[in-house]
């Protein structure tokens, strides 16, 4: 092997380590997306609505899970704040310290409540809710009668434009023939579709408006 050659292997050895370095060098330095971890939950009763976050303002907004379940938690956070609601249950709130591990199990018993009053509160937060997610359903359901007049908005402009159309037909037509005949019976047409077309527009545009309000009153 003669020196050049040497050299070159050398070089293109050099080029490869130093490579190799700076890319275990960008992808150490590269930031890492948090891992997601899971802590289940098990609670006795076996249904309870469960709040996490922040401490909820009231319980009759709807539970972000229903145990058992199983809550998504970022790797970077050690604790989360977990509410527990059961309208027969002392309502509690407990933040939970993760365990390293992938998964953290909790097994929380609930402290049944004799207080009357407490009883009663509790199944008007379960009326206030059953309130609000009547409310949203209505809010949902308002944008099927909102399809559909606009659809028929659409069919009446398209009446509406054939029947001018029509119109400036037979006013162009100096000759009342068969063709003309034909025209007015089609402009009549049109114009009377336009009128029921517009029609059902206005009585499904009311009704998307009276489900939509419902909806709005019922949702607070």
């Amino acid at each position: 092997m003669n020196f050049k050659n040497a050299s070159a292997i050398i070089v293109l050895m050099l080029f490869a380590i130093c490579s190799n370095a700076f890319a275990q060098d960008v992808q150490q330095n590269k930031p890492q997306k948090a891992k997601t971890r899971y802590l289940q939950i098990s609670t006795n009763p076996s249904t309870v609505d469960l709040y996490t976050g922040s401490l909820p303002t009231d319980f009759a907004s709807r539970p972000d899970y229903t145990s058992p379940a199983f809550i998504p938690v970022p790797e970077d956070s050690n604790n989360i704040i977990v509410s527990f609601f059961h309208p027969d249950y002392a309502d509690t709130t407990i933040n939970i310290t993760l365990s390293s591990s992938d998964t953290s199990f909790i097994i929380v018993a609930l402290r049944q409540t004799y207080d009357d009053e407490k009883l009663i509160a509790n199944q008007e937060l379960l009326k206030h809710r059953s309130r609000r997610n009547l409310g949203r359903y209505l809010q949902w359901t308002s944008i099927v009668p909102f399809a559909a007049s606009g659809i028929s908005a659409l069919v009446t402009l398209y009446d509406i434009s054939k029947a001018n159309d029509l119109k400036k037909s037979m006013e162009n037509t100096r000759i009342k023939n068969e063709k003309y005949d034909e025209h007015m019976q089609d402009f009549k047409d049109y114009k009377k579709k336009a009128k029921t077309a517009k029609t059902v527009s206005k009585v499904f545009l009311g009704t998307g408006l009276l489900l939509l309000s419902a909806g709005i009153v019922l949702s607070f």
